[in-house]
């Protein structure tokens, strides 16, 4: 997931281009936060890399550093990091690690595996933890302490220490390959799906609360300070510290497998590099899943005097690998639609193991790609995992067998029997219910509607009984109805049914979500051109539901970020809504915008503001409407016309800032923002 092909197209449309970046935070939350793998129809790598693309024709566009921030899958917590957990920047060639050697000067360098799991900061106070904290997006994370000192625990990572010492840790947890084998085996024999590959098995495990089997996981430190280590300037002498305290370091889990005579510190390039080789050749006995090497200054000085950039340190860099490529045979494609009805291509494929991972499916990139790669049932492909992680088609593999059957793509959707609206590569079906299910997971997400518990597999069993056959029937159902609703878990053929219990508490969320504000009642519909900045665009401009659904092409274009071409799209789907929009106002959702007045001293009335980076326990969505709460107008992109930016933290801070400075707009920091938000007592 960390580079992206050279020659992706860039979007040419600032609404398509935000859409891009929601369906890319949706598949890394899927696959990197939880416990089943991404929705079939999103090619990852590509999307990420025309996101870069865009980016990098119009940074204007880069709205919290998009083409990085989507492949990190995660969002803030309530737990602030000091200092934040920044990323790595990434090297994929001994040239670059030469120029990054050339940085460091003279100053020493490390070399140490670099952990596939979820990075954290645990806290020591007086020999016992007391805290731990998931890495989250680097500024904040989320408190996940019971769940790394609940029996059995993680290994490497003692709840006490044998003398009362007291300071902090970071570094990653992970899974080993036997315990990944473990895992699933409880986990299946508990009911439920097995995990689908060790990272995901650590994201998802930790985000459970409680469960009812065993997962064993692992530590390793990657970095540490605290109580008498004030002065020890070597990384290499502060790891040792964490090493003879009990804490497993990263250092410990290869040193011994190395080749003997092989160096994992030192200043010459050549020698480092021989260290990242040995890595690599070791790693497919290593029994844990490394995808690449960190190199990093061994001088606390040198750090401190190289410092960082908006996103990571200039001190450290990762070396990633080429992943990993194995071969298969074709046996199926899979068409299936997505919330914005494009079709999505998934390869069925003989099993095989790429990285430690059974690989079954894998995403195809598009038709024409299909069809210029000659593929069909009996094809010999390469599969890659991207990243090593999302699996991948990358081509035809080779000479091919002589019985392959060409794929003939559906000239109709699977699902509805429409045909196809062919845009370029693009195939979507313009049937609304085709992507229901899809539609309904998005409209309930967090920065949507937020209604806790209805996921994909809940939309799904509610789709499939018939309750709700639209966005409306939502608002319709009862505890009672749902309750009996069956689902599948992911990977079984066993129903489960819904329940009272969880049926009455979603119910109670549908309600409650009536009162969300108009934008995001707009985004939720899922028209095609808008997201959630255009739902907040479109609320603000119109001010009323009723105004919206009126508004002709020409009226929507004038809104700021849509074209003509997006007008048209709006316009059409609102049409195509037109029976919804009259339930969902029959029901009661909110169709007026609110306009609360600012704050008594009017500070941000009537100005046009740009958030840029991180804001500590809000996310994006929620800031802006925190700053249109106190009268402002929330835009994406500094502009002349822009009064004021208000810097969080983050890798778009930066780009943001400089323009802002070139400018004359005047800033506010994340901080100031916060306690004019509380002043004001917005909720």
């Amino acid at each position: 997931m960390d580079s992206a092909p050279a020659t992706a197209t860039p979007f040419d449309d600032l609404a398509v281009f935000e859409q891009a970046v929601e369906r890319a935070h949706t598949a890394a939350k899927a696959y990197f936060g939880g416990e089943t793998p991404p929705m079939p129809d999103g090619d990852y790598d590509h999307l990420v890399a025309r996101i870069a693309a865009s980016v990098a024709v119009n940074p204007q566009w880069d709205d919290r550093g998009v083409s990085t921030a989507v492949a990190a899958g995660e969002s803030g917590g309530a737990v602030r990091h000091e200092p934040p957990m920044l990323s790595l920047d990434k090297i994929t060639a001994a040239a670059e690690l030469r120029q990054f050697t050339n940085t460091l000067s003279t100053c020493t360098a490390v070399v140490e595996a670099k952990f596939d799991g979820m990075a954290c900061h645990v806290d020591y106070r007086d020999g016992r933890l007391v805290r731990a904290v998931s890495r989250g997006d680097g500024a904040a994370g989320d408190d996940i302490t019971h769940q790394v000192t609940r029996e059995p625990g993680v290994a490497g990572l003692p709840v006490s220490l044998p003398h009362a010492w007291s300071g902090s840790v970071r570094g990653e947890i992970f899974m080993t390959n036997a315990d990944f084998e473990l895992a699933n085996n409880a986990r299946v024999a508990a009911g439920k799906a097995p995990f689908v590959n060790p990272r995901n098995a650590v994201a998802g495990s930790i985000r459970k609360i409680e469960r009812t089997y065993s997962v064993p996981m692992s530590f390793a430190a990657y970095a540490i300070s605290g109580n008498g280590l004030e002065d020890v300037d070597s990384h290499l002498e502060r790891m040792a510290h964490a090493r003879l305290a009990g804490i497993t370091t990263a250092a410990m889990l290869t040193a011994g497998s190395l080749p003997a005579g092989t160096l994992t510190y030192g200043r010459r390039a050549e020698d480092l590099q021989r260290a990242v080789d040995a890595l690599e050749k070791l790693r497919p006995r290593l029994g844990f899943p490394v995808d690449g090497a960190v190199i990093k200054a061994d001088s606390r000085a040198v750090r401190t005097r190289m410092g960082s950039h908006s996103s990571a340190p200039r001190w450290a860099v990762a070396y990633k690998w080429a992943p990993d490529t194995a071969y298969s045979i074709l046996r199926e494609i899979h068409v299936s639609v997505g919330r914005t009805g494009r079709a999505g291509f998934r390869a069925v494929i003989d099993p095989v193991t790429v990285a430690g991972t059974t690989i079954r499916y894998a995403s195809l990139h598009n038709v024409d790609w299909i069809a210029q790669q000659g593929l069909g049932v009996g094809s010999r492909v390469a599969v890659v995992r991207a990243g090593d992680v999302i699996p991948r088609v990358t081509a035809a593999a080779g000479e091919q067998p002589e019985d392959v059957v060409p794929w003939i793509p559906p000239t109709r959707c699977p699902q509805c029997d429409q045909s196809w609206e062919r845009s370029g590569q693009l195939w979507r079906c313009t049937t609304p219910a085709c992507s229901l299910v899809s539609l309904l997971t998005y409209a309930a997400s967090r920065d949507v509607l937020d209604i806790d518990g209805l996921g994909e597999e809940v939309a799904a069993a509610l789709v499939e009984a018939d309750l709700v056959r639209d966005l409306a029937d939502l608002y319709t159902l009862s505890s009672n109805r749902v309750a009996e609703a069956s689902y599948l878990r992911a990977g079984t053929a066993v129903g489960r049914r819904i329940g009272a219990a969880t049926a009455a508490k979603l119910v109670a969320g549908i309600a409650a979500a009536k009162e969300r504000p108009l934008a995001r009642h707009i985004t939720s519909l899922g028209i095609r051109g808008t997201g959630r900045r255009m739902g907040r665009m479109l609320a603000q401009h119109f001010g009323t539901l009723d105004a919206l659904r009126a508004a002709t092409t020409n009226d929507l274009a004038v809104v700021d970020g849509i074209g003509t071409v997006t007008a048209c799209w709006i316009r059409a789907g609102l049409h195509e809504a037109d029976a919804v929009l009259d339930r969902l106002i029959a029901v009661g959702i909110t169709t007026v915008h609110d306009t609360k007045p600012a704050v008594a001293d009017g500070s941000l009335a009537g100005k046009r503001v740009v958030i840029t980076g991180a804001i500590p326990s809000m996310t994006r969505t929620q800031a802006q409407e925190a700053a249109e709460r106190l009268g402002a107008t929330a835009s994406g992109s500094v502009t002349a016309k822009t009064d004021l930016l208000i810097v969080g933290a983050g890798s778009s801070a930066r780009s943001k800032l400089a323009k802002a400075n070139e400018l004359g707009v005047p800033t506010m920091s994340a901080e100031d923002f916060l306690a004019l938000h509380a002043a004001a007592g917005t909720s």
